[in-house]
C-alpha cells in the first residue's frame, strides 16, 4: 500500500544482528503507541514499515550476503519506505539493490 510520505529509520546495530534490532524497535514502538496517544499517526508508520520488514525479509539471507547485518557494528543502517511503498535498506547510505524475501 502506498505512503504519502516517506519514513526512515535508522537501526542500531552495535550489539544485534537486524533482525534482533528490527524485533527489538518494533516491540518499543508498539509500547509507545499506548503509552503516547498523540504520537501514534508517526507510531503506526513506523510499526506499519518494521512488521512488514519482519514478515516479508529473508534475515538469513541478509546476514550472510552483507556483513553489517549481522550486527556488532557502527556501520550505519537505515530502513526506510519510499513514497511507492517499496521497503529499502542502505548501508552507509548505499542502497541494497535487492532485498531478499522469504
Amino acid at each position: 500500500m502506498p505512503e504519502d510520505t516517506p519514513i526512515e529509520l535508522r537501526l542500531d546495530l552495535r550489539r544485534h544482528c537486524i533482525e534482533t534490532a528490527i524485533r527489538r524497535r518494533y516491540d518499543q514502538a508498539l509500547g509507545a503507541y499506548f503509552n503516547d496517544e498523540n504520537a501514534r499517526p508517526r507510531l503506526e508508520k513506523d510499526i506499519g514499515l518494521l512488521l512488514e520488514a519482519l514478515e516479508t525479509l529473508d534475515f538469513r539471507a541478509l546476514r550472510g550476503t552483507h556483513g553489517p547485518l549481522a550486527g556488532q557494528t557502527d556501520t550505519q543502517v537505515t530502513l526506510s519506505r519510499d513514497r511507492q511503498g517499496h521497503l529499502s535498506i542502505d548501508i552507509d547510505d548505499q542502497r541494497l539493490p535487492d532485498l531478499p524475501k522469504r
